[in-house]
């Protein structure tokens, strides 16, 4: 990130290592950033060599200060570089026991959605399918716990199905789950992978900001993964549907009979089984269609609104893997993007 100097690529841990360094001891107020930098930095003739400079840092902390993560012990005067916060680990066998979770929650509100944006790109991917009618239109998956996430009418309504990053071969020996329920759009294509990559999940609230992840179908391509930003607008439980400021509508699920997230993010066709991301960098939620959905009607958000399943759904299915969708030999192709 230019805001940053891109020093969430450069340095990962720089941010577990800001708190770790400012937690509250018995040296709590000889702490500053400065001292911080110089901590970091190698000794020559003309001094310290900083391998992280106090401007950038002073930009950290004080990011970390407007999200309540670090408190203010003292202001420093001039450029800042004499200021000293305090952090508290409430639960150190938990800061041990996921470093990981932690650093990319930290990591996700400072820089923003631009390293949500970086950190998931490459798990993103399009799927290619052709219809009855000899049409191709376009969806999204996303790789997810040894498989592929994505909707279920992108399973179930085609006639060949590519996906990219994945032989037909591959595929067609996996297994695809879905939920009891046939309204919700969801489905899970288990190929058994070993990806090495952390994918974080959470339960998303209302009015939180989120990141929308997708390939929408744009004429003659398949690899424009785009990215919108929004807000919760709504959980269909709770029935108000407020946006920031104002109550938009009012929710209703009687026709999944399960709980629906409407946000206020733009999607459209062919965004479906895309992730829904949140500020805090977890996966809340999977771009869908609405219940009963008709192509001829019009895209699910001529209202200003997409509709996502939850995450539970989705941990849900791979928790009991009891609902399995049978394809035909030669129902996936290889993808020719």
């Amino acid at each position: 990130m230019k805001d940053f100097d891109d020093y969430d690529k450069k340095y990962p841990d720089l941010i577990m290592e800001i708190l770790d360094y400012f937690k509250i001891g018995a040296d709590a107020n000889s702490k500053s950033i400065l001292k911080f930098c110089m901590q970091h930095g190698e000794k020559n003739s003309g001094g310290v060599e900083f391998k992280y400079q106090p401007e950038i840092i002073n930009k950290i902390c004080q990011q970390l200060y407007k999200k309540n993560k670090l408190s203010i012990l003292r202001v420093g005067q001039s450029l800042g570089f004499d200021s000293n916060y305090g952090f508290v680990i409430r639960d150190k066998q938990n800061w041990e026991q996921n470093y990981t979770k932690l650093r990319h929650y930290y990591n996700s509100l400072v820089y923003g959605f631009e390293y949500v944006y970086d950190y998931y790109k490459e798990l993103v991917i399009p799927l290619v399918w052709k219809k009855c009618n000899g049409d191709y239109s376009a969806g999204t998956g996303f790789k997810f716990c040894g498989g592929i996430v994505t909707a279920r009418h992108c399973i179930e309504d085609p006639m060949h199905l590519s996906i990219k990053g994945f032989t037909a071969t591959e595929l067609q020996k996996s297994k695809i789950f879905v939920p009891d329920n046939p309204n919700l759009d969801i489905a899970f294509i288990d190929v058994g992978r070993k990806e090495g990559f952390d994918v974080f999940v959470d339960d998303g609230m209302v009015l939180q900001d989120i990141l929308v992840m997708g390939y929408p179908k744009i004429p003659a391509f398949t690899d424009f993964l785009t990215a919108e930003k929004g807000t919760i607008s709504s959980k269909a439980e709770s029935r108000l549907t407020p946006t920031r400021g104002t109550v938009a509508a009012f929710g209703n699920n009687f026709l999944s009979k399960a709980e629906l997230m409407l946000i206020t993010a733009k999607i459209r066709g062919g965004n479906s089984g895309g992730p829904i991301i949140n500020d805090e960098g977890s996966i809340i939620g999977v771009a869908c269609q609405t219940p009963y959905y008709d192509d001829d009607v019009g895209d699910y958000d001529d209202l200003g609104y997409g509709i996502a399943v939850p995450i539970k759904y989705l941990l849900k299915i791979l928790s009991q893997k009891n609902q399995i969708i049978s394809k035909g030999e030669g129902f996936f192709q290889d993808f020719f993007g």
